[in-house]
């Protein structure tokens, strides 16, 4: 086990954090099966190929976009030809992380209805080491996987085979961090960011940790990066810079 995946397994911070987040899914996926007569999509929206309910204590990164607008933030992922959503928002994520040598995807949108929040999609599935493909070209990596993958349905219960599609791309970040500051100022940004909803539009990114990435990224989930000092890094960008390659380098070996 890496020196991260030691420290988060001793972290009781982020155990709390962790059975939060399954708790709440849990009761989002109980609104969610029962909203299906009103939204018939969501029969085959939500899939998982270990078992659930679940409560996995691991650390997990994000799979951002580049500049990471609340509208396109995470990288693409797709479930019988249906593409999960790329938006930031509140319960949201799409990430990597380890289990033994098994690697994990995890990818779930939240959205609300009558004030209670509910799935929109949800994939937990994993892959053993000669089911996906990685690729390291310096200190970039691609991880993809595109084929059939049994699952499981939330909503019926029922077994399925199910085209899975993703090609994640990490790549180093080094020289590639803006500062929030630089943002503010930059023509560049605002370029970039105008075609996301307007010039005003900015880094979802900045807001939770204070800097933008202008390349395809892996980045510490955000409960990771709050308890940062737990893990031995002084900021969020120390975690960012040295910590994400030195955790895959460590499980891709």
């Amino acid at each position: 086990m890496c020196d991260l995946c030691e420290r988060v397994k001793k972290s009781k911070n982020y155990l709390s954090f962790m059975e939060k987040m399954f708790s709440e899914d849990a009761s989002r996926m109980e609104f969610s099966t029962a909203l299906v007569s009103e939204l018939s999509s969501l029969s085959n929206l939500l899939y998982t190929s270990v078992g659930y309910p679940v409560n996995l204590i691991y650390p997990m990164f994000e799979v951002r976009a580049a500049y990471s607008v609340p509208n396109n933030y995470y990288q693409p992922i797709a479930v019988a030809g249906e593409k999960h959503s790329n938006n930031f928002g509140h319960g949201s994520t799409r990430s990597l992380f380890f289990v033994g040598s098994r690697l994990m995807v995890f990818s779930k949108t939240v959205s609300n209805k009558d004030g209670k929040e509910f799935l929109t999609s949800f994939l937990l599935a994993h892959f053993e080491k000669n089911e996906y493909s990685h690729l390291w070209e310096g200190d970039n990596i691609t991880i993809s996987f595109h084929g059939e993958k049994p699952v499981k349905n939330l909503v019926t219960g029922k077994t399925e085979k199910k085209e899975l599609s993703f090609n994640f791309v990490g790549q180093n970040v080094k020289n590639r961090i803006v500062s929030q500051e630089d943002v503010a100022t930059s023509s560049q940004f605002k370029s970039i960011y105008s075609k996301y909803g307007g010039a005003s539009a900015k880094s979802a990114s900045i807001d939770l940790e204070g800097y933008a990435i202008t390349v395809p990224h892996f980045s510490p989930h955000p409960y990771l990066l709050q308890l940062h000092g737990e893990f031995g890094y002084v900021s969020n960008r120390e975690f960012q810079e040295k910590g994400v390659l030195e955790y895959f380098r460590n499980h891709l070996k």
